[in-house]
């Protein structure tokens, strides 16, 4: 991972916090713009029904979020170090506030696409849940017609329903 925390022993060496945050937002760009791509394959294979090919994807979307994970750990790492150094440690973006000039400004651009590509991701995994719970309803009645044999079983019959009325509440209740 790029960022190196900074060793409690030598808390007091100063971390270049424009670099080290750069190279998480960096990174974080890098992995959410694959991680974007993974989710649009994997959803068109799930409408194609492509099983080896989701399986494919499975192998590579496992591998991005293992990457996410470690990023994750580096962010906190930063963050961590940035609040030793009585710096705003609360996100990235407050890090990116702090610096100066043209990479500033590049910082912050960086910070606000990352922060609108996350939500981009969660929508995107959202279709992708809608799309499997689809599927496993279709399996669900595809089951319960095998199960029954085609026949339709009514929920609320019972033996000689015809003398019971048939409805809900009884008429001579």
């Amino acid at each position: 991972m790029p960022f190196t925390p900074v060793d409690d022993a030598l808390e007091t060496s100063t971390v270049d916090w424009e670099a080290s945050t750069a190279e998480v937002l960096q990174e974080l760009t890098s992995v959410q713009d694959e991680l974007i791509e993974v989710l649009g394959t994997k959803r068109s294979q799930m409408v194609a029904r492509d099983i080896p090919g989701m399986e494919a994807t499975q192998l590579r979307e496992l591998d991005l979020i293992q990457r996410l994970e470690q990023l994750r750990d580096a962010r906190h790492d930063l963050l961590l170090s940035a609040q030793k150094q009585g710096l705003p440690g609360d996100s990235i973006e407050s890090l990116a506030v702090l610096a100066d000039g043209a990479e500033g400004e590049k910082l912050r651009e960086i910070a606000s696409t990352a922060k609108q590509r996350m939500r981009t991701i969660q929508n995107e995994t959202l279709v992708n849940f809608v799309l499997a719970q689809r599927s496993v309803l279709h399996l669900s009645q595809i089951l319960q017609i095998i199960a029954t044999g085609g026949k339709l079983q009514p929920t609320y019959e019972q033996e000689n329903s015809a003398h019971q009325g048939g409805t809900l509440v009884d008429h001579e209740a």
